[in-house]
Order: C-alpha cells, then structure tokens, then sequence
C-alpha cells in the first residue's frame, strides 16, 4: 500500500470514527434526557435511558480511542461523560458488599414475592417456593416487611397470611386486595411491622386496577411514620418477548417485525401509564404530615423519569450504603435494579443489601435506617 492510499485510508476511518463517536454522544444524551423528559411529551428518549450503561461504557472506548490516537476529538465525549457521572452513581456504587450482619437501627424489607409462586405450586403440590420465602423472611428479623404481589388463602397450604404472622415479630399488618375470588383467595399489596399502626389507607392509581399504593402510619417511639408501598406499571412482557430480547436471531424473519413492535408497544404503554402514577404517587408523598419512608417495585431503572421524581426530594437508600449495580429483576439486564427503598431526610441508611435469592422473578432489597429524631 502507497504512502498515499495509507493516509487515504487513515482519513476515511478517522471521519468514519468521528462520525460514530457523534452519535454514541447523541444516545447518552439522549439517556440523560430520559430522566428528565415525561414519556407523555415524548416515549423516545426511555428506549436509551434503558441501555445507558452500554453508551457510557461505548463512550469511554471513544475517549480511550482518541487519547491513543493523539487526536483532541475526545474533549466533546469527555464533557459530556463528567455530566453523566451522577447518573452514573444513581446506577452503580462504588464500594464493597454490606456486612452479612446488620447494625441496629429500623429494618425495612420489600420483595415483589411473585404471588409466592401459588401457580408453579398448584400445577406441582411438591413446589414449596411459598415454604422457602417463609423461612427466609423469617430469618431476616423485620421491622417493616412490605410485599408487593402478595396473595393469600383464608385457609390451607397458601393461608400466606397466617403463616407469616406466626413466624416474625412484624405481626402488625396492613394488607389491600385489589382482587378475590371464590371468596378465599386474595391478590393485593401488604406491610407488615411490629410497631403500632394508627392508620391505613389505599391510594388508587386512575390508569390502573392492578397497580397501587398503601400508606401506613405507624409509632416510632413518640413519633409518627408514612410507610408507602407502592407498585406501579409493569411492561407485561411474556415468554417469547424474553425469548426475543434474548435472541432475536433464533426469530423467524416473518415473526421478526411483529415481535419487535408488540415489545415497543408493551414498553411504550409502561412508560406511559408510570409517568402519570409516579406523578399522583409523588404528590401524595409530599403531602405527607410525617416522616416518610417509601418502598415498593417501581418497575423502572434509575436512569429514568419515575426514579427523577422520587429522587428529586428524597434518599435513595442504595445509593446511601449498596454497592455494584444492585440487579433486582432477575430475569432483565444484569444493571436492572427496579425495586427500591427510598426516604427523607429524617433518616439516613446505616446499611443495605440486595438478596439474590430464587424464589421470584424480583430479588429483595433491605436497609437499616436511623431515623433522627426531631426535638
């Protein structure tokens, strides 16, 4: 090769680099902009929120890129990361695993409990998932366990109720049915606690029967303390939808384009229906006479508009004392972490830990928080 065709060829991969390296600068951008854009004025912006680890991860290649080409392209890419680096500590944490054994103070538990698994157990009676959950619940010694996709019986072998009630000092509950059928068998959300609790009340989301909020006043010392329990839109997804996220190339190409638009469809109706609940869900919030404490499955990444809402004005407990990605949904990414344990600033969190344990499609999150007391 000519010295000429040589620089011919360096200048056709430098503008080509160039080029690409604009648009992975336009998708984190486009990431950062999902945090803070409804999915109401505008659903485009979610779909690269959702891999905003990858184009941070893509843009730091570029700077590396262009540092071992001596070429000052990466100024641009640099700035622009520097801006992302918050976001980047929403979603990642830099220090080692919490200590097995928690420090004093008030321990919250919240598990999406995938309706303990009651349909795996009615095909198979040998299933005892629900058994597993009970003795890990137990084991865990809470002072406010809240479910979200709680199911029970009034009796027999999924009487979930009466079974947790007997194993932990959290004996206090505040349960909501959403649904009941043949008068025994109930769907809904529910908090437990061992503290008195002096008030209970539902807060219904207007788009949605299923999704919801608990709020629970409870006495903490001379105090009083709002624990929310929240769940809001899931994306629904199926088997094949995961099939297809996970392997798009084992698709047909007939079945190919259907695919990929009932996905777009299920995210795209997800966004939308959490934008207008998270928006109710942070107003009853703020409306609230005391300290708060808020927990639940919020179906949502923290690079998003729901976890920007929270987060505007109150603590996320992860970001206080977890560490890596903290991955709560077992079956998404391995950044996935929708599950959260938030709070004001009457508390600080003493410490957390995820539990990748597998008895759901949802891992359970727990923090210690000292609540500081007012004069």
């Amino acid at each position: 090769m000519s010295q000429k065709s040589n620089r011919k060829w360096y200048k056709t991969l430098h503008g080509i680099t160039g080029f690409l390296n604009i648009l992975a600068n336009i998708a984190l951008g486009l990431s950062l902009l999902s945090a803070h854009v409804s999915p109401i004025s505008t659903v485009i912006p979610v779909f690269f929120g959702l891999t905003f680890p990858f184009w941070i991860i893509l843009n730091i290649l570029f700077v590396v890129f262009w540092l071992f080409r001596k070429k000052f392209n990466f100024v641009v890419t640099l700035a622009l990361l520097a801006v992302s680096w918050p976001y980047v500590s929403d979603s990642f944490q830099f220090r080692r695993p919490a200590k097995e054994k928690p420090p004093e103070g008030i321990r919250v538990f919240s598990y999406n409990a995938h309706l303990f698994d009651v349909y795996s157990h009615r095909a198979d009676e040998q299933n005892k998932t629900h058994r597993k959950i009970y003795r890990f619940i137990e084991e865990m010694e809470n002072d406010i366990l809240c479910l979200q996709e709680f199911y029970t019986e009034d009796f027999g072998e999924m009487a979930v109720l009466d079974s947790l009630t007997a194993i932990q000092d959290a004996k206090n509950y505040h349960i909501d049915f959403f649904q009941t059928r043949r008068k025994h068998h109930h769907w809904g959300i529910a908090t437990f606690t061992k503290y008195p609790i002096v008030n209970r009340q539902r807060f219904q989301f207007r788009n949605s029967t299923g999704n919801y909020c608990i709020f629970t006043d409870v006495l903490y010392q001379k105090d009083t303390i709002r624990i929310f329990n929240a769940h809001l839109e899931s994306w629904h997804f199926e088997r094949n939808d995961y099939e297809f996220i996970k392997h798009p190339e084992s698709i047909q190409d007939s079945a190919f384009s259907m695919s990929l638009k009932n996905i777009y469809w299920k995210i795209e109706t997800a966004y939308l229906k959490r934008a207008v609940q998270i928006e109710q869900l942070t107003g009853l919030i703020k409306e609230s006479p005391y300290p708060v404490i808020v927990a639940g499955d919020f179906n949502d990444p923290p690079v998003s508009y729901t976890y920007r809402q929270m987060t505007d004005f109150l603590k996320d407990s992860f970001k206080g004392n977890g560490s890596g990605f903290g991955k709560t949904y077992a079956k998404g990414l391995p950044y996935f972490r929708i599950d959260y344990i938030f709070h004001d600033e009457s508390f600080s969190t003493e410490w957390f830990k995820t539990y990748t344990v597998p008895f759901s499609d949802h891992y359970p999150v727990s923090a210690v928080l000292n609540y500081e007391q007012k004069e």
